[in-house]
């Protein structure tokens, strides 16, 4: 089976393009064309081809770089191309340039997996903002949800990581719930490991990018400014604005790192006594479970699909929706009990998240929807 996959950015270790996911499918070939990637160079696996196509994509926002993105991909290969004969599936990765419709044509299914649906973003990117930044977030997401929209119902197959995610995308787009595929996300336990569980550099950890409302920047200010200011060490990874690298400077006790490696995160996750995610709606939240899987708990708002994924592990874990103060206090309470009941609570996050989230059954979920659209 060979795979087309089309992202306009392949980011190699997030969750609907994980290259770790790709890899334990190795009697399944992946061609991917992309514009760019991040990193640079990521270490590919055997069964996976990059084709980058360059150029000039400009922004997510108004449909720029999924518009341009299509176009790019239809200009090198035209759907009349004898270049997608070669395909079982072509995967569209939360890419929708209308100009890919066209590959329809090919004769080859057409799959869109979506992460978290773009008229979620907006609408928590309205509520968050006032009325003149609500028309704004408004107007950058109108041609976005309507071309989402149109896919759901022009593509062969829809799938999405959670339950919560699959109701969300039928309720918006009226798509029938019962023809959405599930596709959780995955850890590989090997590479995810606990380290020494007593033993931590930074108290609290928070991964991400924070520039777009929905991750809910101004809830974790709060957070770490309640923590700070009680003495506990904070360690902010992933990328910020200037603007909230500015308000992070004024919070004595935040050591802040930007985008870091694979490697890197996987360190600092294991250097962290606490993950904490202060997002306003998550389609799955994978670095959720990779912090459970290294023995940390991971608290977080109620938030899409959150309470979907921690509750079964630890209903505790989930607090409701923007309290800051609710999860100040869960991550005092874990902080304040005795290193062996952490480092026991940390064992039963382990166990519990591989056994409910392993890569393999990632992969073999993957495949399975593979063969059903290919079939």
């Amino acid at each position: 089976m060979h795979i087309c996959l089309l992202i306009p950015v392949l980011d190699a270790y997030k969750g609907g393009n994980h290259l770790p996911l790709l890899a334990a499918l190795p009697d399944v070939q992946f061609t991917i064309l992309c514009n760019r990637t991040k990193p640079e160079s990521p270490d590919l696996p055997p069964n996976v081809k990059v084709i980058i196509l360059g150029g000039s994509l400009g922004p997510y926002y108004y449909g720029c770089s999924d518009y341009l993105f299509a176009r790019s991909v239809l200009k090198k290969y035209p759907a009349s191309d004898p270049f997608w004969k070669q395909f079982s599936v072509i995967h569209l990765n939360q890419t929708m340039g209308p100009a890919l419709l066209k590959l329809k044509a090919t004769g080859v299914p057409l799959m869109l997996l979506i992460h978290h649906p773009a008229s979620v973003d907006r609408a928590v990117a309205v509520e968050e903002s006032g009325f003149f930044g609500g028309l704004l977030w408004r107007l950058k997401y109108l041609l976005l949800v309507s071309w989402q929209k149109k896919f759901c119902h022009a593509v062969d197959h829809v799938v999405t990581v959670s339950k919560t995610s699959a109701q969300r995308i039928a309720a918006d787009y009226q798509c029938n719930v019962s023809s959405i595929e599930i596709v959780p996300n995955g850890i590989d336990p090997q590479i995810f490991t606990p380290g020494d569980l007593l033993q931590s550099e930074f108290d609290v950890i928070s991964i991400g990018s924070f520039i777009h409302p929905r991750k809910g920047f101004k809830y974790l200010l709060n957070v770490y400014k309640i923590l700070a200011a009680k003495g506990f060490k904070i360690a902010d990874v992933g990328r910020r604005s200037a603007e909230q690298q500015e308000q992070l400077k004024t919070i004595s006790g935040v050591t802040t790192f930007g985008t870091v490696s694979e490697e890197k995160l996987v360190t600092m996750l294991k250097s962290s006594a606490v993950l904490i995610s202060t997002s306003l709606y998550e389609g799955f939240g994978l670095s959720l479970i990779e912090a459970l899987a290294c023995g940390r708990p991971a608290i977080a708002f109620d938030a899409g699909a959150t309470k979907e994924v921690l509750s079964p592990i630890d209903p505790s874990l989930v607090v409701p929706l923007r309290d800051s103060a609710a999860l100040t206090r869960r991550v005092e309470e874990f902080l304040r009990l005795s290193p062996a009941e952490r480092a026991s609570k940390g064992q039963q996050y382990r166990e519990a998240v591989v056994r409910m989230y392993p890569l393999e059954e990632s992969a073999r979920r993957l495949k399975e929807v593979y063969e059903s659209i290919a079939g």
